[in-house]
């Protein structure tokens, strides 16, 4: 028989065994419950301190464009349960890096930290989608030219021999030479909305009119600046419900675009709303202009200019806090809105003669002489071949925008001249360097020249190149593209060049602001260049001479000579320029790190 005192002997140790084992077990959890409650609390402070470094970004940028010469970072701000701190470092001529970070609970002894960093830029994105787009005053193009691309044009495309268009050619239906209905502003105020006001949920505004001619109404204009960076904003043409605008009868729409509109007002023409969809308008009928920003906010919003002395008589303002609503309610305003409306009425048409092909579609009111690759699109044809299908009776395309406003133009003459004065005498010969400023003389160019340049810069006078010679970006400006405002004539010698900065997406445009449209005379005339820039000439004629090459030309009217061939740059889409020290500030996409 066992001994009972060896039988006691092995249960008390069984017991400190299974004893043991709890506590061991009891140990462990409670180790683990420390380790997740302690990874909880971190990863909750980890996301406060990101949100709060993200904050200081935010407050950062609304600092840098309310103040840009005075704000220069903070060094602690509380916020919530932690702090921030902000560093703003200067990384090239327009852009600025925004460094923000998150503490928790402090700067001092911070328990969790997380910094944000992003470039911010003063500047406007262009975009040009296609390889050339023409205004009113239509384009010619010479025997044996090529656009390889596509072309928009507002009237007609002439041509003669064996030109090849390699994308798609659209010819909008002519607009009348002058606004239908217009309303000045003789005695303006601002008038504020997308946003509170006052404590009004102005968010959408409208102006009634009476159109005078019976026809499709291509575009709207508008009197408009921007606070902060609104997003855009639907434009429509509403039909008229007891003296308000009808919300289910939209009769045309089409979109503000952002871009097109700085923190002034133009100072010459207004900023253009071109209508992709659109319905014919009766004369003498009462119809709404309506913008419909999607929602308030109080740091980015637009700008009306009102006429307070009612100058305009076939209609009235009025704003809503929502235009959809079931009941939308609609408040007069103390003035009417400066606004234009055009309407259509020009017969236009792509014509061109033997051996002529567009490899794409083609959209036009008249086609002739072409043989068209893929669809066609048209209510008249003649003596042309379409290869896909034909759409008899396709209404005319809308008119295409210009993709740089009055306002743009504006502002970076208002930003050259706050640089300063270069020069109110003649430049001559070959200057290493030029700009940023304002030259209020003409420039004349000797032979061979390489002039490394610094944007904007407005020229008042005529810019005359030598042969060979070549205006730069500076590297420094890094993937930025700049802009040169000349008031007078552009004359291009052989061999000449306008470069970017050498980045990819830098491009050196040479602006045009002089007036072709009564005198017949040549805005920009390129000689036998192969140019890399933009040419871009709102009002006037570019003359793209015989034998040579460009990227992207822009103009109210455009002559092309004989063997001219023209490349679109896909990287045009979205060209970023900076618009100088007076630019609003904007986060450079694709900048944001996480450190």
């Amino acid at each position: 028989m066992k001994s009972k005192s060896k039988e006691k002997g092995q249960v008390l140790v069984l017991a400190l065994v299974v004893v043991g084992l709890v506590m061991v077990n009891t140990i462990l959890i409670a180790g683990g419950s420390l380790i997740f409650f302690q990874n909880s609390t971190y990863s909750v402070q980890s996301s406060q301190a990101l949100n709060i470094a993200e904050a200081g970004v935010d407050k950062a940028l609304a600092s840098l464009n309310a103040n840009p010469e005075g704000y220069n970072g903070e060094s602690e701000t509380p916020l919530g349960p932690g702090s921030f701190s902000v560093e703003i470092t200067t990384k090239d001529a327009s852009t600025d890096i925004i460094k923000a970070t998150g503490y928790i609970p402090n700067k001092t002894s911070p328990k969790v930290k997380r910094t944000v960093s992003v470039e911010v830029s003063q500047g406007v994105g262009i975009s040009f989608v296609y390889g050339i787009l023409v205004g009113e005053g239509g384009i010619t193009m010479g025997n044996g030219s090529t656009i390889n691309g596509s072309i928009y044009a507002n009237n007609s495309i002439l041509g003669g021999n064996n030109e090849l268009i390699t994308g798609d050619a659209i010819v909008a239906g002519g607009t009348q030479p002058d606004s239908d209905q217009q309303s000045d502003c003789t005695s303006c105020t601002d008038f504020a909305f997308g946003a509170s006001i006052g404590g009004n949920d102005r968010l959408d505004v409208a102006q009634s009119f009476k159109p005078a001619t019976t026809a499709v109404i291509n575009k709207v204009s508008l009197k408009l600046k921007k606070v902060g960076s609104p997003a855009n904003a639907p434009v429509m043409i509403l039909a008229d419900n007891n003296g308000a605008p009808n919300k289910n009868s939209i009769l045309a729409i089409g979109t503000l675009s952002a871009n097109m509109v700085t923190t002034q007002y133009p100072q010459n023409g207004l900023v253009d709303v071109v209508f992709t969809s659109s319905s014919t308008l009766t004369t003498g009928t009462t119809y709404w202009l309506v913008v419909a920003p999607q929602n308030l906010d109080n740091s980015d919003y637009w700008i009306l200019a009102e006429d307070t002395s009612f100058g305009y008589i076939d209609g009235s303002p009025a704003w809503s806090a929502n235009w959809q609503a079931k009941n939308p309610s609609w408040s007069a305003v103390a003035g009417d809105f400066a606004f234009q409306t055009w309407m259509g009425g020009v017969a236009t048409s792509i014509s061109m003669n033997n051996g002529s092909v567009v490899r794409g579609d083609v959209r036009a009111h008249t086609i002739g002489g072409i043989t068209v690759n893929k669809d066609a699109y048209y209510q008249l044809i003649s003596d042309s071949t379409v290869l896909g299908t034909s759409h008899q009776g396709y209404p005319d395309p809308q008119p295409m925008p210009m993709p740089i406003s009055q306002s743009n133009i504006d502002k970076w003459r208002s930003d050259a001249e706050i640089y300063g004065l270069i020069s109110s005498t003649d430049i001559t010969g070959c200057p290493a360097t030029l700009g940023p400023g304002k030259i209020d003389a003409n420039i004349i160019t000797d032979n061979n020249c390489l002039i490394t340049v610094t944007t904007p810069i407005w020229i008042t006078g005529n810019l005359t190149f030598g042969n060979s010679t070549i205006f730069q970006m500076d590297p420094s400006l890094g993937s930025s593209s700049g802009v040169i405002i000349v008031d007078g004539t552009t004359t291009f010698q052989n061999s000449d060049n306008l470069l970017g900065t050498g980045q990819s997406g830098s491009y050196l445009t040479l602006l045009s602001v002089y007036d072709s449209r009564s005198s017949g005379t040549v805005a920009i005339n390129t000689g036998n260049s192969s140019i890399t820039g933009i040419l871009y000439a709102p009002f006037g004629i570019i003359s793209l001479s015989n034998n040579a090459n460009f990227k992207e030309a822009v103009a109210w009217g455009i002559n092309m000579g004989t063997g001219t061939i023209l490349t679109y740059d896909s990287g045009l889409v979205s060209t970023f320029f900076s618009a100088g020290p007076g630019g609003s500030f904007s986060v450079v996409k694709g900048t944001y790190q996480l450190k």
